[in-house]
């Protein structure tokens, strides 16, 4: 996951996404109460779900572990065949 969120065009995507959200949140005071709203229910999920899920994630970790190395594999032969996801997206668009 930290390997695609780095790639240059997923990780200027995020950016441009999470601008516009900040922004519309800025601008629209009941847009950003509902979204605030949001934000705190998906972080008390989220604490829930990880304290929950941490027994189950430490007993499948050796099948995790070989998930993410065959997914490594898989991203290193796409960058392979696709060296555009490397390049900045100022160049790819020009």
């Amino acid at each position: 996951v930290n390997r695609v969120a780095n790639l240059a065009l997923v990780s200027c995507a995020c950016g441009a996404v999470a601008a516009a959200y900040t922004s519309t949140k800025e601008r629209h005071p009941c847009v950003r109460s509902v979204c605030e709203a949001a934000e705190k229910g998906v972080k008390t999920l989220t604490a829930a779900a990880v304290s929950g899920a941490q027994p189950l994630l430490t007993r499948l970790e050796p099948q995790i572990s070989t998930a993410n190395e065959l997914a490594c594999k898989g991203l290193d032969k796409l960058e392979e065949k696709l060296p555009i996801l490397q390049q900045p997206p100022e160049r790819v668009t020009s």
